[in-house]
């Protein structure tokens, strides 16, 4: 039995070879430990921080030590395979793999592919993020962010159903849900901003309205047919523009 949270987050994996998220991984536990030990949000946190790649698990470096799973985003997790996900280590206060020639099993140039097309995805989010906090009005006008009950709109830890990336309000005082997705969106955006709608309508809301906005460079043609008759929750496209000036 377990003492600690992250031994019982180890558990939920023992015997799991495919992927589980943060609500599969609470269920587990609670389900093992019914008299509920951790906090959800606790037994999230320490996903994030055993998790090798996470770029939040620095904020967890006595977790980071005993790194044992691998995020693949949106709240997902899997076991940490070194020789397919490569080591990953902390340089200059960020997470990034460690050189690949020192992983033979794995084809350098496979490797720096797949490295590169996530960071630059993450890069162009944490981007369009912090642009949008400047000035959340440019997405919609009104638009403020949410700050009330101790809780930040920006990156709200929901633990049961993850992090959503912003949590904003209208003119009119609606909650609005604003979820990035750096390029492409597909449908399973919209079942992820559903959980998100469905958590602040039930531990925030009260009486107000809960809508939600998926921001995205393009979006599949079954999100657009999804997102028909998902009531109150928006399409929004982003658009890159570069701006050049002399050094």
């Amino acid at each position: 039995m377990a003492n600690t949270c992250r031994e019982a987050v180890d558990e939920a994996f023992a015997d799991e070879n495919g992927v589980l998220d943060t609500a599969q991984v609470i269920d587990r536990i609670y389900k093992r430990y019914p008299d509920r030990p951790w906090k959800p949000n606790a037994i999230s946190a320490h996903l994030i921080g055993l998790s090798v790649n996470h770029s939040s698990s620095i904020h967890h470096p006595t977790l980071r030590k005993h790194g044992s799973l691998f995020s693949l985003g949106n709240g997902r997790y899997r076991r940490w395979d070194p020789t397919q996900d490569g080591r990953w280590d902390v340089v200059d206060g960020r997470v990034q793999l460690a050189d690949p020639s020192a992983e033979p099993e794995v084809a350098a140039d496979e490797v720096a592919g797949e490295v590169s097309a996530v960071d630059t995805s993450l890069s162009l989010e944490r981007d369009m993020e912090r642009s949008l906090l400047r000035n959340l009005a440019q997405l919609e006008p009104g638009l403020r962010l949410y700050d009330a009950n101790g809780m930040s709109g920006n990156q709200l830890d929901t633990g049961a159903v993850g992090r959503l990336d912003i949590l904003a309000v209208d003119d009119k005082g609606t909650l609005v849900v604003v979820e990035l997705k750096a390029g492409r969106a597909d449908d399973r955006v919209g079942g992820q901003i559903l959980r998100y709608i469905g958590w602040v309508k039930e531990n925030l809301a009260a009486d107000r309205s809960v809508r939600g906005i998926v921001v995205a460079n393009d979006f599949s043609e079954s999100l657009r047919v999804a997102a028909k008759a998902m009531s109150g929750v928006g399409l929004k496209r982003y658009e890159v523009r570069f701006d050049f000036t002399d050094v």
